[in-house]
């Protein structure tokens, strides 16, 4: 069955001189059925701007700069257009670079009055143009069609792993196996439940038993900056495991919530924090969570409808 790969590209310029060419650049990466982001998709948080940025940046494919008349606002002593670029660039994700082809001809009240800012605006434009190949655009419908193009050929000679919607599509032995395993699961529940009664069966595992935890969490290369899903393993006995969840089940939590919870054992297997960082959200394995619920189910924690 046919699954497409939707890629994220972060749109990174100035704001206010260039509303409509961001506007045309992300209609144009709408219509190529990928997604765009940037400054648009900011709101209050209790996090600090730059934080939320690099988030986001974190979980993009591809990054577009668009560079015009403006430095923009600056933040430890470059603009964050800036800011974001070299972050970019850092992390190795691949940078497509626009640069405005006829900048004396740019309205005045779309350049930098401030000479500091013009010249910090030149010295940032210049080493755009000898580190990439140079994009030149002159219009807010040329650029779109530039960028429009120039992101066609990028995936194609440079592809990412983008985003693939998990609607049961997907040809990925991973998820096919993960709905074969919640099938038998799934199966295992029903003939479970009709079976227990009131009474633990001697056979189940004691409280003090260690059973292996295991799933995957993103890891980040400190020397690269590129990133990966490695697998996590630990092992934990089941007081331990209710100790962490069972506040939790107090207020009926989600099956969600408890995976989440139970995923944060994963800090048992330690990273090598030479080489790697954790970052992004953690997993627990199908069959690490089947064994869970049968157990707590057996001891009577959950309830069927879990």
């Amino acid at each position: 069955m046919a699954y497409s790969v939707r890629h994220q590209v972060f749109v990174s310029s100035t704001f206010t001189d260039l509303k409509e060419e961001r506007a045309e650049v992300i209609q144009a990466i709408w219509e190529l059925d990928c997604i765009p982001t940037g400054m648009e998709a900011f709101v209050a948080s209790n996090e600090s701007q730059w934080d939320v940025i690099k988030r986001v940046i974190d979980e993009c494919d591809y990054y577009v700069l668009i560079i015009g008349g403006r430095y923009g606002s600056v933040t430890d002593g470059i603009s964050y257009t800036e800011k974001e670029y070299r972050y970019a660039k850092k992390t190795g994700l691949p940078v497509l670079a626009f640069v405005h082809g006829k900048p004396d001809e740019i309205p005045v009240g779309k350049t930098e009055k401030d000479e500091t800012s013009r010249k910090k605006l030149e010295a940032f434009r210049s080493e755009i143009m000898k580190d990439y190949p140079i994009r030149e655009w002159s219009s807010a419908s040329e650029l779109g069609g530039l960028v429009s193009r120039s992101l066609i050929r990028e995936i194609k000679i440079n592809p990412r792993p983008g985003w693939i919607r998990n609607d049961g599509s997907s040809p990925i032995a991973l998820l096919e196996q993960i709905n074969r395993l919640t099938e038998e699961n799934g199966k295992l529940r029903e003939t479970f439940v009709n079976n227990i009664d009131n009474e633990v069966d001697d056979t189940l595992e004691s409280g003090a038993t260690e059973t292996a935890l295991e799933g995957i969490r993103y890891l980040r290369d400190v020397n690269t900056y590129a990133s990966s899903y490695h697998k996590w393993r630990c092992a934990a006995s089941w007081d331990a495991i209710f100790k962490d969840i069972g506040p939790a089940l107090i207020n009926e939590a989600s099956e969600e919530d408890i995976k989440n919870l139970i995923s944060r054992f994963h800090s048992w297997d330690k990273v090598d924090k030479e080489n790697y960082e954790a970052v992004g959200q953690v997993a627990i394995s199908i069959e690490t969570w089947s064994e869970i619920l049968i157990q707590f189910r057996a001891f009577g924690t959950f309830r069927t409808g879990c």
